[in-house]
């Protein structure tokens, strides 16, 4: 269970670096290559609440995966 949690700590500290980093517009995180690319084509403001929701996404994949929950097969 260790493994789940360290998984699960790792997730929600890029998820929130995602997360930050569209909400105060990062510039090491905007001139990446894909959150450049993204920004050209559905513009500035959309990549940023793209880039968000992924952190976000991210952030609640980490709790879950901390938590001890797995997906039953």
């Amino acid at each position: 269970m260790a493994q789940d949690l360290l998984v699960g700590i790792a997730a929600v500290f890029f998820g929130g670096l995602l997360v930050v980093g569209a909400i105060v517009e990062a510039k090491p995180l905007m001139t990446l290559t894909k959150p450049r690319l993204l920004a050209e084509s559905v513009g500035k403001t959309a990549a940023r609440w793209i880039i968000g929701a992924v952190g976000a996404a991210l952030i609640a994949m980490g709790v879950l995966i901390a938590s001890g929950w797995r997906m039953r097969w």
